[in-house]
């Protein structure tokens, strides 16, 4: 398997007014061209690895992401080692 070309880095929550998450912000970096990419993206979307797939490549990043690779990405996203 290759290295992942893509980070993701949480720039900025927003929440509504009941507290729950509106939107990410996030910064996504192909590692292959130093490429960046700002996205600001809803739960449900961050949640589902087809919809990033869908987001990313209309701004002309591949993501390769499985199930398993994308909730380790959500994890390293919320919980930073």
């Amino acid at each position: 398997m290759t290295d992942p070309t893509l980070t993701f880095k949480c720039l900025e929550i927003t929440k509504r007014d009941d507290g729950l998450i509106r939107r990410y912000h996030l910064e996504v970096t192909d590692t292959k061209s130093d490429r960046i990419v700002t996205i600001w993206i809803e739960p449900r979307h961050l949640a589902s690895c087809r919809s990033m797939k869908k987001i990313l490549g209309e701004r002309c990043l591949f993501y390769s992401g499985t199930r398993e690779t994308h909730d380790e990405m959500l994890l390293e996203l919320h919980f930073p080692s």
